[in-house]
């Protein structure tokens, strides 16, 4: 089920729990007035608890996954919400039934959304997807790489049909400069055993029949064979989801693996052309910018003097990054390590690092040491969804070593983003690599609704504490 399909089971739960509060409590149920309070207060404890379950991540897919992240994002949404819903009502609606409202709706919901939840991460961890595989190609070698590496094995793979000419030989998809081995090497038998050879391509409506196939997986390289967009309109017709490897991988994860980037990809993914969001993004980063200088600001001079007494140099700490297009501009943040935390050079912060202070722990974990970046953004150097701005030193380096690492340059940096949210801070090579595929994936479907879903969650990580 998607988010929104959850956000409505506990809209059917919540909302006639306080409906039917409301009816028995209030007396007078022939004004208007009544009519109108107890849709509003049960619409109020609705929408706050949906709220809450945004900022906590308990319509994220991956929630259904684990018992304890069902059981745990629960209640955080409850509680939340219900304190949210309480609060609204007594100074909006200044009712004496809110506190019975608010025990209603959290009873119905400990007893309906929770057992609903956990019955679905039941049937989702005892029930996998039936994948088949167009070709043998190395998109789809590594599409059942990354499949044996996952968590929760959502999906079976089958096998894979392959491909094959006029003449019944397997149609070539790209030239050979050597001949081919006379023995099938390890890797060949260890792709057989995991995903076999099942027939041809022209066979492939009998075996979504005989092996009750949900999903079929077109390798990159043979895209562009019409024998091979036959057979696809031949599974479309039974219903069966066809797609590719790069776009599977992205459903699935939420990422783009990088060895999918190619022309073709970057022409389908149309990372420039975004209509009116450009204009709306800067709308609401300025908009949220300013709001949120008059917000904390008051908190500065605390901040700046816990900072003072806990190590000695200055609060705000500036450094020079890298913005959109690769331009550089002065970052500003609250100073979180010593003041020579870098007398031997630039290196990335790992974790447990000692070179933060104790203030500087507490304020990275709260992420509060990023709140003078709203003046980035208030200025246009950042926005406040993106890619995290990297430093030239690192840069530069990971340029040569990580393949796309300039398309992050395509958007501003952000003081939040898609990665943030699902891999959180990195201090390697291997981090950038993994950052970067889920940066990709935002370019892709960059959108105003991701980026309130991102910002949403980013105030979750806010109250939970930095991952």
């Amino acid at each position: 089920m998607s988010p929104s399909a959850w956000m409505a089971v506990d809209w059917l739960i919540i909302g006639p729990a306080a409906l039917a509060v409301t009816t028995v409590l209030y007396l007078d149920r022939s004004s208007y007035a009544w009519v109108a309070n107890r849709w509003l207060m049960a619409a109020t404890f609705c929408a706050d608890v949906n709220f809450a379950g945004l900022i906590f991540g308990l319509y994220e897919p991956r929630t259904l996954l684990a018992r304890s992240r069902i059981l745990l994002r629960s209640v955080l949404a409850l509680s939340v919400g219900l304190v949210m819903g309480f609060a609204c009502l007594s100074l909006f609606f200044r009712s004496p039934a809110s506190r019975w409202v608010t025990l209603g709706a959290a009873v119905a919901y400990l007893l309906l959304a929770v057992p609903v939840r956990l019955l679905a991460h039941q049937v989702i961890t005892t029930s996998r997807m039936r994948l088949l595989c167009v070709g043998a190609g190395e998109s789809i070698r590594k599409l059942v790489e990354t499949l044996g590496h996952a968590r929760r094995q959502q999906y079976e793979v089958v096998g894979h049909v392959r491909v094959t000419d006029g003449a019944g030989q397997p149609r070539a998809t790209k030239v050979r400069l050597q001949p081919e081995p006379r023995f099938r090497t390890q890797a060949d038998s260890n792709f057989e055993s995991v995903c076999p050879c099942l027939g041809t391509v022209e066979e492939i409506a009998g075996l979504v029949d005989a092996y009750r196939v949900d999903e079929i997986v077109v390798g990159s390289e043979l895209a562009s064979n019409p024998r091979v967009g036959q057979a696809v309109a031949v599974c479309l017709e039974s219903r069966c989801r066809a797609t590719d490897p790069a776009t599977f991988v992205e459903k699935l994860l939420g990422e783009v693996p990088l060895e999918s980037v190619s022309a073709d990809w970057l022409l389908r993914a149309d990372i420039q052309n975004r209509g009116n969001y450009e204009a709306v993004s800067t709308l609401m980063n300025r908009s949220a910018a300013a709001t949120g200088l008059l917000l904390t600001i008051p908190a500065w001079p605390l901040i700046m003097l816990l900072i003072k007494l806990d190590s000695r140099g200055p609060a705000l700490y500036r450094q020079v990054r890298l913005g959109r297009h690769g331009r550089c501009f002065t970052m500003y943040k609250f100073r979180t390590m010593r003041v020579d935390a870098e007398k031997d050079g630039a290196r990335w912060a790992k974790q447990n690092d000692d070179r933060v202070t104790r203030v500087g722990r507490w304020l990275r974990r709260t992420r509060l040491d990023e709140l003078p970046q709203l003046l980035n953004i208030l200025r246009g150097d950042m926005s406040l969804v993106g890619p995290r701005p990297e430093r030239p030193e690192f840069a530069h380096r990971l340029e040569q070593l990580v393949p796309h690492y300039r398309l992050r340059y395509l958007v501003k940096p952000g003081l939040t983003g898609w990665a943030q949210i699902h891999y959180g801070y990195g201090g390697s090579v291997a981090d950038a690599y993994r950052k970067l595929c889920y940066d990709l994936y935002y370019l892709k479907h960059r959108s105003v609704e991701l980026d309130l879903v991102i910002l949403i969650r980013t105030l979750g990580t806010f109250l939970l504490g930095a991952h």
